[in-house]
């Protein structure tokens, strides 16, 4: 085991609601005729964010899905992927069957590589972290929570509404009796500001690590976020605004000689992909390779 430190990647932008957004939280009181399923709000403001677990978990989620679809594909570039083969462990429930999605999370299964070596060459656990049986990799992204932008906050402050009440039906197949339900949603056009930092512990896996996450991020502009995506909630999209790369020296000083910043001039994670050598060549000058 050997953990290494080279610098920090600032990821900055905002999240936009292309349509409404819901991330529930437990309701405090029942009312008749009030909101079923509230979002969550800060217990400061009362505002609605997004929390970094959710970002991440749902970014996760998806990479995972992805590398499960392109396992054979990936062995050789990571050589941990030869000890899966595709699919999930439900169907024995038995945890590290040989099966990708390893691990009973609840009624669920996801992916967790059982000790730190094996997470060392995993794409998912080298990137979002693995809590294994045998010992821990510790995330090398850290995601914030995301809270509304300025402007949306002033939008408030002036009397416009965030959220909005969102009556649906369920109908009993059998009997059709109409079982209403009333969701709380952030509106749609609402922005949130992201900050994502990346932790530099390989100068060979850095770009390969952004590169994944950048992919994560474009997945789940065509995905949802929150719940109830099938019906129309969660469409997001991301708008990069920066990147800032904090080198050592800027940590031991504080001289700001040691950052390098970067315009992402509102890009989507799609974009930066396409540029991404040209973007990001002064910090790969900066920090070389061995």
């Amino acid at each position: 085991m050997d953990r290494r430190f080279y610098g920090k990647l600032v990821l900055r932008g905002k999240i936009k609601a292309v349509t409404g957004l819901h991330i529930g939280s437990q309701r405090d009181i029942s009312e008749i005729g009030g909101i079923d399923n509230p979002v969550i709000k800060d217990p400061h403001t009362g505002l609605p964010y997004i929390p970094g677990s959710s970002l991440k978990g749902r970014l996760r989620a998806l990479f995972e899905i992805l590398v499960n679809s392109q396992l054979n594909n990936l062995k050789e570039k990571y050589p941990s992927l030869s000890k899966y083969s595709p699919g999930s462990c439900r169907p024995k429930n038995e945890e590290n069957c040989g099966k990708f999605f390893n691990k009973r999370i609840n009624r669920g299964w996801i992916h967790v590589c059982p000790d730190y070596d094996t997470a060392l060459n995993c794409p998912v656990c080298r990137l979002f972290g693995a809590s294994g049986n045998e010992s821990n990799f510790p995330s090398r992204v850290i995601v914030r929570d995301a809270f509304l932008t300025k402007e949306w906050q002033d939008r408030w402050r002036a009397g416009e509404p965030l959220t909005e009440a969102k009556i649906e039906v369920g109908i009993d197949r059998v009997t059709s009796q109409a079982n209403p339900r009333t969701n709380e949603r952030v509106v749609a056009g609402a922005e949130f500001k992201f900050e994502i930092i990346y932790n530099v512990e390989d100068l060979n896996q850095w770009k390969d690590d952004v590169k994944n996450l950048l992919t994560a991020m474009a997945l789940l502009e065509d995905s949802y976020l929150g719940g109830s995506g099938s019906r129309g909630y969660g469409k997001v999209r991301f708008i990069f605004d920066s990147f800032e790369f904090r080198s050592i020296e800027y940590y031991r000083t504080g001289n700001r000689e040691g950052v390098i910043q970067i315009d992402a001039g509102d890009k989507a994670p799609g974009e930066i992909l396409s540029k991404f050598d040209g973007l990001f060549s002064e910090v790969e000058s900066k920090l070389g390779a061995r």
